[in-house]
C-alpha cells in the first residue's frame, strides 16, 4: 500500500468516525489554507480583471463564514443577570444559525461555479458577471432608495454604472441568444443567476444527482427557514448540544462546509497561476487532501 492509499484511508476513517472535533480541526485547516493561498494575489499586487475583483469578495465571505461556523459550533452556556444558578457543563446549540450559514455558503459556491467555472466562453462569462452585478445594484437602489445613508451622489453614480452595464449586456452576443422576454426582463429588472434556479446551477456545476451535495439545499432550506419542522425538532431536543440529533446535524453541516472549502481552494488554484504556484509548494499530504475532497464532492 503506497502513501496516497494510506492518506485516503485516513480521510475515509475520519468521515466514518463522525468525530465533530476532528472535522472542526479539518475545517479550520482548510479555510486557513484557502485564505493563505488567496492572499498571494494581494502580496504580488496581481492586476485583476473587473469581474475577477468581485470573486475575491466571495472567497473572503466564505472564509469568514467558516470562522463563524467554528465559533457557533462550540455552543452556548447559560449566562444571565437574572439567574444566579449556573450550569456551565450544559450547552445549547444554535443549530438554525449554523444551517443558515452553510446554506449561504452553498449558494456562494454555486454562484462562483456559475460565474467563473461552468463556462469557458468569454462572452458568456462576461454576461453572467455583468448581469449579476447589475442585478445587485438594481436591488440595492430599490431597497435603500429612502435611506439617508444612500446619498444623491451615490445614487447618481450607481445609476450611471447600471446604464453602462446595460449597454455592455445589450452588445453581448450571448445576450442576443436569450428570448425577447428574457432580454426585456433582464434589462428592466435584472436576474442575478440569469434565469437559472439553484438546481440548474447544481447540475451545470456537474455535481452528481445522488452525490454528496444532492440533499444539502433541501435540508438547509427546511431548517434555515422558520418552518414548523424545525420548531417541532427543537422543542423535542430543547436545543441541547449533546442531543444525538444535534450532534449528527452539527457534524454534517461542518462536513459540508469542509468539502465546499476544498472546492473553493481548487477553484482559485485553477483560476489564478499565482495561487497555483503557491499551492504547488505545499506539502504532498495537504495537496492530496484537497484533490481527494474535490473529487469526492462531485461523486
Amino acid at each position: 500500500m503506497n502513501q496516497e492509499d494510506l492518506w485516503a484511508l485516513e480521510l475515509l476513517f475520519l468521515y466514518e468516525q463522525r468525530n465533530t472535533g476532528a472535522i472542526k480541526k479539518k475545517l479550520f485547516e482548510s479555510t486557513d489554507l484557502l485564505i493563505y493561498l488567496h492572499e498571494i494575489l494581494a502580496e504580488k499586487n496581481v492586476q485583476l480583471q473587473e469581474k475577477d475583483m468581485y470573486s475575491e469578495q466571495l472567497i473572503i465571505k466564505f472564509h469568514l463564514q467558516n470562522l463563524s461556523l467554528l465559533q457557533l459550533s462550540s455552543g452556548h452556556s447559560i449566562e444571565s443577570r437574572f439567574f444566579a444558578k449556573r450550569v456551565p457543563h450544559i450547552k445549547f446549540l444554535d443549530i438554525s444559525s449554523i444551517i443558515t450559514i452553510v446554506r449561504s455558503q452553498y449558494e456562494s459556491l454555486l454562484m462562483y461555479q456559475h460565474l467563473y467555472v461552468n463556462s469557458k466562453i468569454e462572452d458568456e462569462q462576461k454576461l453572467r458577471f455583468e448581469s449579476w452585478i447589475m442585478s445587485s445594484m438594481m436591488l440595492r437602489r430599490k431597497v435603500f432608495a429612502e435611506s439617508k445613508a444612500y446619498n444623491q451622489a451615490q445614487a447618481e453614480n450607481e445609476q450611471i454604472a447600471i446604464e453602462r452595464l446595460k449597454k455592455n449586456i445589450e452588445s453581448n452576443e450571448v445576450f442576443k441568444t436569450l428570448s425577447e422576454k428574457q432580454q426585456k426582463s433582464l434589462l428592466e429588472n435584472g436576474s442575478g443567476k440569469l434565469f437559472k434556479s439553484w438546481d440548474t446551477l447544481f447540475t451545470e456545476s456537474k455535481f452528481a444527482e445522488g452525490g454528496v451535495f444532492s440533499k444539502i439545499y433541501y435540508t438547509a432550506s427546511v431548517y434555515a427557514h422558520s418552518e414548523g419542522l424545525l420548531a417541532l425538532q427543537l422543542k423535542e431536543i430543547k436545543h441541547l448540544m449533546e442531543n444525538p440529533f444535534m450532534k449528527e446535524t452539527l457534524y454534517l453541516m461542518i462536513f459540508y462546509s469542509y468539502l465546499m472549502t476544498n472546492i473553493m481552494i481548487k477553484n482559485i488554484v485553477n483560476k489564478f497561476p499565482e495561487v497555483a504556484e503557491r499551492f504547488d509548494g505545499m506539502d504532498k499530504k495537504t495537496k492530496y487532501e484537497v484533490d481527494f475532497n474535490y473529487e469526492l464532492s462531485f461523486k
